[in-house]
């Protein structure tokens, strides 16, 4: 079995919209094509219980049924197919990369012009690996050159911020 199959109608728009989708991403995948196959269209009715709920992907065995591309290319980097990289979600004021077993992100908010980095998280599984050292890093190396004073007040973020005299100079950190 694939790790991506789409079920789907080649005349669908919405199923070309995911192929596309797919084929941007270099993503090796099956269609499923239920009104050309019965085979495919059986496996569907098993998954959802109707060969009309399509467009719908199995992700390494996981049902997600007509993604917007954000929830897609979460699905795809939680079961290790795919990377969006580094993610600045502004409305939600943090930067975020999608892993499994859950996401990983440095929150912010703002006083005045000054950004505040106040909090970073990673899951519980993942601590003592040096993910977070890593992640933070990634998110540093991303603001690095923005104008505004940044100002880190998760000592987590500190202490990765102290290992780099750019970084020192960048968050105003004592070295």
């Amino acid at each position: 079995m694939a790790d991506i199959t789409l079920f789907g109608e080649i005349r669908c728009h919405k199923t070309r919209f995911y192929q596309a989708a797919l084929d941007e991403r270099g993503l090796a995948y099956e269609l499923a094509e239920v009104d050309r196959d019965a085979e495919a269209a059986r496996r569907l009715i098993d998954l959802t219980g109707s060969a009309e709920k399509f467009p719908t992907f199995q992700i390494r065995g996981r049902k997600l049924r007509n993604p917007g591309l954000a929830e897609l290319d979460k699905e795809l980097a939680r079961a290790g197919l795919y990377d969006p990289g580094l993610i600045h979600d502004e409305t939600g004021q943090r930067y975020l990369r999608h892993m499994a077993p859950s996401d990983a992100f440095v929150s912010y908010h703002w006083q005045g012009a000054r950004m505040v980095m106040s909090h970073i998280e990673v899951a519980p599984s993942l601590r003592g690996t040096g993910i977070g050292a890593r992640f933070a890093a990634e998110v540093f190396e991303a603001v690095q050159n923005h104008p505004h004073e940044i100002r880190l007040t998760c000592p987590f973020l500190r202490k990765v911020a102290a290992t780099r005299p750019e970084w020192r100079q960048k968050f105003a950190i004592g070295g």
